[in-house]
């Protein structure tokens, strides 16, 4: 390795406030080397991004920033111009977001946001740099690049909008590229090929990377070395493997204890969870207080039937046919990458979009497509917690405030009443009753999330649908609102749906699990016989990529465009190594791999 790209030492950051300078960032030293990648993980507040914005320079007015060094390529950076920064940040530099938005403006397409960051910093013609967009699209395994180019961002995936993301910051070949958080939103297999970008970028090109994220699979995966921060401290540093197979400090056993296992499930005891200090975690790791037994599917009560639903966006379908039966108290997860369809056909149950076809029946009966058209008890019946607890509280109410109304309309409550149930809801979400009196900014995420799932139950709903509950928390706050769930869900016999990228959350909280690709369900069976086999090929990618082992190879461009995807036949067969000349022709057969398990797919079970 040649000398270090990066070089910070003893770095503090703090931001002054009403009561004074707050510390963020506490004498943090690390280093980076050319083609090295380094991860840095930690929960939310401990200093991450803080150390990234000071190193890109982007901190706020009111912060103060002291080091003993602060250099790029033996270079000081506090010591440039604003011009300089600028130049610097083009030029050398480049930063990637946890929010795909953040850097794709929605009024232009993604082909002249890449050729303008060309063009802006280096002289070349339109139809120069326009080609170079188009190989920078292709380097990061991009299907159909020049097509892409005439995209906007709203008509890519996440995936695909990430990934030009990452051309667009590649673009000018930097030597560091920072990334925030970049993979908490997506799926499985589409972290696992940004990953392999990233391993491309640094074989081929040198590029040194510093990755920031709470994933400690990803950092696992990805980076050479790791430093784990709390408090704004480093408080661990080494090789990653080292670090994560033999950790030596509490904190960072902790965080490792609170991230569940992919064997693990919630019939096997709870999950380790408390406040993380420096003596780990406030509570024992996991205990083995198991769930009760769970009846087949089959001996269940139906909560939640769709009948052959179909829905389109204009002339883009999303959903093709879907039939599905969910038992009352089971926990049905639902997996799938970005733009499969699960986010709509959960919306759909939920009565919040119009299905183009098809019914959805709750316990035996049909309901009306529009939440506005049910029934007050079918409409408190079903009630849904979304990915980000701010799409459910109103930021200018207080929480009690926010959990009263439902009360009152959903429960029929007196006003009387609803002090007393709003302490009850908070308590059995692990809030004090104090927390009636606070707004949502002044929770943390992990507290703002249990506030949504409090909001969610106060009419003592039947059926809660999980969009991405737990994505944007950090794992110790993960355990504790999955532990909370499964509570919730013992004491009232509530039916989930519950959806997220996270193959091992599914794993713990689902008894069954339905697989959609491109808007098909392709597979559907028990926790157990998914995780265990025999597989759809889609399904196997996606527990290839959730594995512990490094990033599995794929092939270059796996990731299609819904519109390029095949017409008549299967809509995996493309990415297909199985595929036969039937799987481009037409629908696979729905085969039975074993009770309540089935597979569509043109392959005998046991050639799968």
């Amino acid at each position: 390795m040649s000398s270090s790209i990066l070089n910070v030492e003893r770095l503090s950051v703090s931001y002054g406030g009403r009561k004074g300078s707050h510390p963020a960032v506490k004498d943090v030293s690390l280093h980076i080397r050319e083609g090295e990648a380094l991860g840095l993980v930690g929960e939310s507040g401990s200093g991450k991004s803080s150390v990234a914005m000071a190193i890109l320079r982007y901190l706020p007015k009111g912060a103060r920033i002291e080091a003993s060094a602060l250099t790029f390529q033996g270079r000081e950076i506090r010591d440039l111009s604003a011009e300089q920064l600028r130049r610097l940040r083009g030029d050398h530099i480049a930063a990637v977001y946890q929010h795909l938005g953040a850097a794709l403006n929605p009024s232009m397409t993604i082909g002249r946001q890449i050729t303008e960051t060309i063009m802006r910093h280096r002289k070349v013609r339109h139809e120069e740099a326009h080609g170079r967009a188009a190989d920078l699209l292709g380097r990061v395994r991009v299907s159909n690049p020049g097509r892409v180019l005439e995209l906007y961002p709203h008509e890519l995936s996440g995936g695909m909008q990430q990934r030009a993301n990452i051309a667009m910051a590649i673009s000018l070949d930097p030597s560091l590229l920072v990334l925030d958080e970049p993979t908490t939103a997506l799926d499985a297999s589409v972290q696992s090929e940004i990953i392999a970008v990233l391993d491309d970028l640094r074989r081929d090109h040198r590029t040194s990377i510093l990755l920031i994220s709470h994933d400690i699979n990803m950092i696992r995966r990805s980076c050479d070395r790791v430093a784990v921060m709390q408090s704004g401290t480093v408080v661990e540093s080494g090789a990653a493997n080292e670090v994560f197979d033999d950790p030596r400090h509490a904190y960072t056993r902790a965080l490792i204890a609170s991230i569940p296992a992919l064997s693990f499930t919630k019939r096997d005891g709870r999950l380790a969870e408390g406040t993380i200090n420096e003596d780990g975690l406030s509570s024992h790791s996991r205990t083995h207080e198991a769930q009760r037994d769970d009846l087949p599917a089959k001996e269940r009560d139906m909560a939640i039937a769709c009948r052959a639903v179909t829905h389109s966006f204009g002339s883009q379908a999303v959903l093709h046919g879907i039939d599905l039966e969910i038992g009352q108290g089971e926990t049905f997860g639902l997996i799938g990458e970005s733009g499969s369809g699960k986010s709509t056909l959960a919306r759909i149950i939920t009565g919040l979009q119009t299905p183009s076809a098809g019914s959805v029946e709750l316990f035996g009966n049909p309901v009306a497509a529009r939440v506005e058209k049910r029934n007050p008890d079918e409409r408190r019946d079903v009630q849904m917690v979304f990915q980000s607890p701010d799409r459910t509280l109103n930021p200018r109410h207080r929480i009690g405030r926010i959990l009263g109304r439902p009360l009152r309309r959903l429960s029929g409550l007196r006003r009387s009443a609803v002090r007393q149930r709003v302490g009850d809801l908070l308590a059995s979400v692990r809030l004090t009753g104090t927390t009636a009196d606070q707004k949502p900014r002044s929770l943390s995420g992990g507290q703002r999330q249990r506030a949504a799932i409090a909001r969610a139950f106060a009419g003592a709903p039947k059926v809660v649908v999980l969009d991405e509950p737990t994505s944007a928390l950090d794992v110790s706050v993960q355990a504790t609102v999955l532990n909370l769930l499964n509570d919730l869900q013992r004491d009232k016999n509530t039916t989930y749906v519950f959806i997220s990228h996270d193959l091992r959350v599914i794993r713990y909280m689902a008894d069954r699990i339905g697989v959609l690709y491109r808007g098909r369900l392709v597979e559907v069976g028990s926790s157990d016989q998914i995780f265990l086999g025999p597989n759809h090929p889609y399904t196997k990618l996606l527990l290839a990529a959730s594995s512990d082992e490094a990033a599995p190879k794929i092939s270059a461009q796996t990731e299609v465009l819904a519109a390029d995807a095949p017409q008549g036949g299967c809509s995996f067969a493309d990415r297909c190594p199985l595929a036969v000349a039937d799987c481009r022709t037409a629908q696979p057969p729905i085969r039975q791999a074993g009770p309540g398990h089935l597979i569509a797919c043109w392959r005998q079970v046991e050639e799968l």
